[in-house]
């Protein structure tokens, strides 16, 4: 009897500790010649991994209008999100530009009714506002947010530049677009995960990756025929051995933290709105934890895992 019960207690055990829940903001826009198509890896990377449990996602402008985000956001879920157990209907328009901070919205709303219910992760792959807005109508929600992963942040004199002469110059765009929102962000006491361009940039798609994806299942498929020119842009154009797949590597933080290597470091806006991350504290920055390194078998655990879902190990 004894038995019995002591394994039921570790099979309760191991269901309640089997997937990290979280919520998702994304400003996808895959399937536009040229924008970037990183977060429709970053999405369907989270939809094929079982250590998470995707309880809702929010659109936001950015990489494009919110009406083409939102638009793209409802065709993955509604395509690929069977596996996550997630429904178009989980899916919520937030902010249409940085002049909706403090608005509410169908994303906000949602947002508070989630966490009424339960504490979760918030993956930011677009700028804050949504996360802003939503930490300024509902201040006594926002403890329930156990940790923001946010792909931004830069160290001091990081250029973000592309290239083998380093001239395609890139914005730290999740923070240029709304500081405003960053600043609401940083003075809040959530824990805060920064995953900077710097280190995100590793993760990068080259064609022979191209054909792996191709070869692969529907979501694989998916993602090789959408980008095709975001590859060409970046092997002829910027000249690079292969496209940075950026926002996945905020998914990869979540799902296979092992892989990711992580610091405390301390996170403030400068004069120009830039956050810039430094490895002591000055005044007016707020700890964070930051991403400094990825493994060497990071890509190739994220195509395989878009390719085929594969279970915890």
């Amino acid at each position: 009897m004894r038995k019995v019960v002591l394994f039921l207690a570790l099979l309760c055990l191991a269901r309640s500790g089997r997937a990290e829940t979280v919520w998702i903001d994304t400003d996808v826009s895959i399937g536009s010649p040229i924008r970037e198509v990183d977060d429709a890896f970053a999405l369907l990377l989270a939809f094929n991994s079982p250590e998470i449990r995707i309880v809702g996602k929010s659109t936001t402008y950015g990489n494009a209008p919110l009406g083409h985000t939102h638009r793209v956001a409802g065709e993955l879920v509604r395509e690929f999100g069977r596996l996550a157990q997630l429904r178009s209907d989980q899916v919520f328009s937030g902010a249409t530009s940085p002049r909706d901070l403090g608005r509410g919205t169908h994303a906000s709303e949602a947002l508070a009714a989630t966490l009424r219910k339960g504490p979760l992760t918030y993956i930011a792959l677009g700028p804050l506002t949504n996360l802003a807005s939503f930490i300024q109508l509902h201040p006594k929600l926002a403890h329930r947010i156990e940790r923001v992963i946010l792909l931004g942040g830069q160290a001091p004199g990081s250029s973000l530049a592309f290239g083998p002469n380093r001239s395609f110059h890139i914005h730290d765009a999740n923070v240029f677009k709304d500081p405003a929102a960053v600043a609401v962000v940083l003075r809040s006491k959530i824990p805060l995960v920064l995953v900077p361009i710097e280190t995100a940039s590793r993760l990068a798609i080259d064609r022979q990756d191209m054909r792996k994806l191709k070869s692969g299942g529907a979501a694989g498929k998916y993602l090789a025929r959408r980008s095709r020119i975001w590859l060409w842009f970046w092997t002829r154009f910027v000249k690079t051995d292969g496209g940075p797949i950026f926002d996945a590597c905020a998914v990869l933080a979540a799902t296979r933290p092992k892989l990711v290597s992580m610091e405390h470091r301390y996170a403030s806006l400068d004069s120009s709105g830039n956050m810039i991350v430094t490895r002591s504290r000055v005044p007016g920055a707020r700890a964070v934890r930051y991403c400094a390194k990825l493994a060497p078998q990071a890509k190739d655990f994220v195509v395989r895992r878009i390719v085929t879902r594969r279970s915890r190990e």
